[in-house]
């Protein structure tokens, strides 16, 4: 990926929803890219470098969105925050929004015309086309960050790529900050196998699709576990939550299928999965095992809840995960599993999704926005180093520390699960993969990830067009609006009989009779969409 990676124009990502009908908080043309006009004037309150920011204090209203699972204590009450306010000379006034009542708070907010100045967003999302291309709330920040973002800009030209290209939206424009915690890797998921059980059976690790077939036979009726009781699960998977779902097998059978049930396959073509041959195969060979009681017999009803306490318990031999270490399940298959190199049917080359480090929507500015410059600024602050970390895992010396040795960042914190007296992960965080190797010693998990997908990476096995770039094709909110509406469609229908075909097996009647549920989904409109969007980025 070279940096002429995209031309012309693209569209941003669409993280998670897309936000319904609103009104703008003003005129749409008088906010329409205030951004580079009086908004973003200096005043003389206004210093252009050093610190304060500003020479008397200011109040910026900030909106930030954070996941359900999170505790946090009010922001102004956090030392870091107060330090930063300190600092500044700016203070918060902090709203911050679960992402259970993201869509609702910020359709209203939007409707009544009231906004904040910027929306602090790496895990809510943000319907860009709509608030920033069409309606201006949201402001282009290109010349915004150059001018004012030293640190942010910085980064980003140290990269071989630029990493923030998956934010320019349909017009050629980015109306936001980027959010990236890079990792250098390139594999979504990876393949687990129970090296203990294999052990206890005197089995040899099967190198090709029949071997491990019958492997997953004597994981049932061997007693690996060496308890005399027919306990084992040897494959254990959901229909479709989670990381170990029937999506995640698909990649054994030449199928490396994306959230949108499509692929872009090696000639960069657009490829419908739920009608693929390799799909069809993937459910035939599951229904077999269904049959056997090698796939656990609760697959058809449980949730990724239930698989992952099967996986603390530790009794299955084989599953799909993102990695092993610090998942939750360090007790169990963390403790017997090691990594397996995908086999596929003969005629077949797995494929394993590839996994595409690019930005996400991490801030936005908006046109009511009276102090563009020290707003500006004070995000530039954010990714400052230390202040980044601190803001991402707490306190210096407490959270993380610098390392003796070679001088890089250390985290010391092990239980995210408390009140935490930082934003964690919901802060603004951009870490390129230059940037995060030379300043951050990787956890032993994150490590633990990197090793994986190298392994994948030099076996071949990985996708060579990732799924992502179909997030980044210069759609229009219509366009998106439209997609979206088929997916659903094609997603309640593929999830209706994957169950089905587990259970009942796949006929040629009843794969004909799903074949013809798509015969009115308007498939085709979706696959030339999307293929028409990608042909407009210069991808190598």
């Amino acid at each position: 990926m070279k940096k002429k990676f995209l031309s012309g124009f693209m569209a941003v990502m669409v993280a998670g929803f897309v936000l319904a009908g609103c009104g703008s908080g003003g005129n749409t043309e008088t906010t329409k890219g205030a951004g580079t006009t009086a908004a973003a004037e200096e005043s003389d309150n206004f210093n252009a470098e050093g610190f304060p920011i500003v020479k008397e204090p200011i109040t910026l209203k900030v909106v930030l969105g954070i996941r359900n699972q999170d505790s946090l204590m009010p922001p102004n009450d956090m030392p870091l925050v107060q330090e930063l306010e300190k600092k500044t000379g700016i203070h918060i006034e902090w709203d911050v929004i679960k992402a259970a009542d993201w869509s609702t708070k910020i359709n209203l907010m939007f409707s009544s015309g009231e906004y904040p100045d910027i929306f602090i967003t790496p895990n809510t999302g943000m319907n860009v086309e709509e608030y920033g291309v069409s309606q201006g709330i949201l402001l282009p920040v290109d010349e915004l960050t150059e001018k004012y973002m030293p640190t942010y800009t910085e980064r980003i030209k140290a990269e071989d790529s630029d990493p923030t290209l998956s934010l320019v939206a349909s017009d050629g424009k980015k109306y936001s900050i980027g959010y990236l915690v890079g990792q250098n890797i390139n594999a979504d998921q990876h393949f687990f196998i129970n090296q203990e059980w294999l052990d206890n059976l005197g089995l040899p690790m099967p190198q090709t699709f029949d071997e491990l077939t019958d492997t997953l036979r004597a994981f049932k009726t061997g007693d690996p576990n060496g308890n005399g009781q027919p306990d084992e699960i040897p494959l254990c998977i959901t229909i479709d939550s989670g990381n170990s779902c029937v999506r995640n097998m698909l990649p054994m059978f030449g199928v490396p299928a994306g959230g949108k049930w499509l692929y872009i396959d090696e000639d960069k073509q657009i490829q419908f999965a739920p009608t693929q041959q390799g799909f069809r195969d993937c459910l035939t060979w599951l229904h077999m095992l269904y049959q056997e009681g090698v796939l656990d017999p609760e697959v058809l009803s449980q949730d990724d809840n239930t698989v992952n306490v099967k996986k603390t318990e530790g009794n299955i031999g084989f599953t799909v995960e993102w990695r092993l270490m610090a998942m939750g399940w360090d007790e169990g298959i963390t403790k017997t599993h090691t990594l397996y190199m995908p086999t596929a049917p003969e005629g077949v080359e797995p494929q394993i999704a590839r996994y595409l480090e690019v930005a996400g929507n991490g801030a936005f500015v908006t046109s009511s926005n009276q102090h563009i410059p020290e707003s500006m600024r004070w995000l530039d602050n954010l990714l400052e180093t230390s202040a980044m970390f601190s803001m991402y895992y707490g306190e210096e010396g407490k959270a993380w520390e610098y390392d003796a040795e070679n001088g890089k960042v250390n985290t010391l914190i092990t239980d995210t699960s408390q009140l935490r007296d930082c934003l964690d992960c919901n802060a603004l965080f951009f870490a390129p993969t230059k940037y995060i190797s030379e300043t951050f010693n990787m956890s032993p998990q994150r490590i633990q990830k990197t090793e994986y997908c190298q392994r994948y990476d030099a076996a071949g096995v990985i996708q060579k067009y990732a799924n992502r770039y179909l997030d980044m094709a210069p759609l229009s909110s219509e366009q998106r609006e439209e997609l979206s509406l088929i997916q659903t469609d094609i997603n309640n229908a593929v999830k209706e009989s994957i169950p089905q075909f587990i259970a009942e097996g796949v006929t040629d009647k009843s794969w004909d009779a799903y074949i013809k549920r798509f015969d009115n989904m308007k498939v085709d409109k979706l696959v030339s969409t999307y293929q028409e969007g990608i042909e407009q980025l210069d991808i190598d």
